[in-house]
């Protein structure tokens, strides 16, 4: 990880991967290249902040033997120096890979730092067992060279305001206290015709001014304006930020770009970004040549009771999306989501498809249904579901029968019983569950996975002995709250 300061040099650079489980990066050609995008903002002091965004695609996972790839990041300026490289190893479990196409990719992310100028980013990745299959892009980058009027235009399945306790890290980008849902094509789905957009105003000095904004919905290739809102007056002072949702209901599917014009505060500026209309059926029937094989064999109850745990694989509108498919065209689903997770297509067994199995079985065996929960599956519970996406932890703490010291919890148990779930070896995952009451009733509180949410009030509802333990066996720091150690 680089980090350097800008005091010291004309740039400074802190490097970050994640790899993301929001609405996929989609390749953008048959070849299947790396794709990616770069998005800027200003922070003061002659200082640009880049936030960066690359599509990986999944067929770099199918060349190597563990599903294991490289990303390396390399930034250089205009005279060739190369300034700052990075790189991380992936080897991500295929259950938080999300499937809306079958040209679908992983998203990674990173963000530094740029003094103004002109720099070249240059992303690449590779099977980290078959280095010489490179996909390689460069991508040129201009630092402002003064104060901006505005940033760059985000476009987002979603922009929500966060803190530290509302699960920001499960946005690939955050600004000014929100999160933002990009990623490196937008597509927007006809049932769920909402677009967020996010953008930073920058007022010229340190006085308050009213600046007008307004959109416009333009055809990429043929330039008609579909749709042109009301000019919004803002309030601009220091650095605004200017977000929030836009009905496209009725839009056409096709190309678009959306268009947003500043006008006041001293500032007459546009800023457009582009994004893809798409008509569910086209994501969502996954349609097969050949209708046949071992979903298609399988009676509709046991595509429900054994392959429901499938929705915990997929992002939400995916989810939604599945559920609402009859029951043959969820088999075409399933039989190309397991398909293109099979490791060893040549192989007449699947592997994924055994693992997922198996782990279907111990849940079941596992994690039962009690009191006011009957009807509830085994993976629509926080630990069976946990489980299923990415199986035996590495370690475990279990603890049923905590110290009573007094401290009490919302659930009403001083020390509710409590669960620590690592995962060290795959994804670095930690999960902590409590049982909140004393008819099995366990609840997901505090996690590091990214796509799972974190409580607010977590450190409220768990004992101390699984603070100690969080913090002793783990290195997770409890600093505020009323458990604070």
């Amino acid at each position: 990880m680089l980090l350097r300061s800008l005091t010291d040099t004309t740039w400074c650079l802190a490097i970050a991967g994640v790899l993301s489980a929001a609405p996929l990066a989609l390749a953008q050609d048959t070849d299947e290249s790396i794709e990616a995008r770069i998005l800027r903002t200003w922070t003061g002091d002659e200082v640009t902040v880049v936030d960066g965004l690359a599509s990986v695609p999944l067929s770099l996972l199918a060349a190597s033997t563990d599903g294991a790839y490289k990303f390396e990041l390399e930034v250089f300026d205009s005279d060739g120096n190369q300034l700052a490289t990075d790189g991380w190893e992936r080897k991500p479990d295929s259950r938080i890979v999300q499937i809306d196409r079958q040209d679908a990719a992983l998203l990674e992310t990173f963000r530094f730092a740029v003094k103004p100028g002109a720099y070249e980013v240059v992303v690449r990745a590779y099977p980290t067992d078959v280095p010489d299959m490179v996909m390689e892009l460069r991508l040129p980058l201009d630092g402002y060279d003064e104060r901006p009027d505005v940033s760059d235009l985000f476009l987002a399945y979603r922009v929500e305001p966060i803190d530290e306790n509302s699960g920001g890290s499960r946005y690939p980008v955050t600004h000014s206290g929100f999160g933002i849902g990009v990623s490196v094509e937008t597509v927007v789905l006809s049932d769920e015709p909402e677009l967020y957009y996010y953008l930073e105003l920058y007022g010229q000095d340190e006085a308050e001014s009213l600046a007008k904004v307004s959109a416009e919905i333009v055809g990429a290739e043929s330039g008609r304006v579909f749709y042109r809102t009301p000019q919004r007056e803002v309030s601009v002072m220091g650095i605004t930020p200017f977000t929030g949702p836009l009905s496209l209901a009725g839009l056409p599917p096709g190309d678009y770009e959306l268009v947003m014009n500043v006008d006041g505060a001293g500032i007459s500026r546009s800023r457009q970004s582009t994004f893809r209309m798409v008509d569910r059926s086209t994501i969502a029937a996954l349609e097969l040549v050949v209708e046949e094989g071992y979903f298609f064999s399988l009676p509709e109850s046991e595509i429900e009771e054994t392959f429901g745990g499938v929705v915990t694989m997929l992002s939400e509108g995916q989810r939604r999306a599945y559920e609402a498919l009859p029951p043959d065209a969820k088999r075409r689903f399933l039989t190309q989501f397991f398909a293109q997770h099979d490791p060893d297509p040549s192989n007449p067994e699947n592997p994924f498809l055994d693992e997922y199995l198996e782990r279907i079985e111990m849940i079941r065996s596992r994690f039962t249904s009690l009191v006011g929960q009957d009807d509830r599956p085994p993976w629509k519970l926080p630990r069976g579901r946990i489980m299923l996406k990415y199986g035996e932890p590495t370690d475990q703490i279990i603890n049923n029968f905590p110290a009573q010291t007094g401290g009490a919890t919302l659930s009403g148990v001083d020390e509710p019983a409590y669960e620590i779930w690592y995962y060290g070896k795959s994804t670095g995952f930690l999960f902590l569950f409590i049982a909140e009451d004393r008819f099995g009733t366990w609840r997901l509180i505090y996690t590091t996975d990214p796509w799972e949410k974190t409580l607010a009030d977590w450190r409220d509802r768990v004992g101390q002995e699984a603070l100690t333990d969080l913090r002793q066996n783990f290195g997770i720091q409890v600093d505020a709250g009323s458990n604070t150690q």
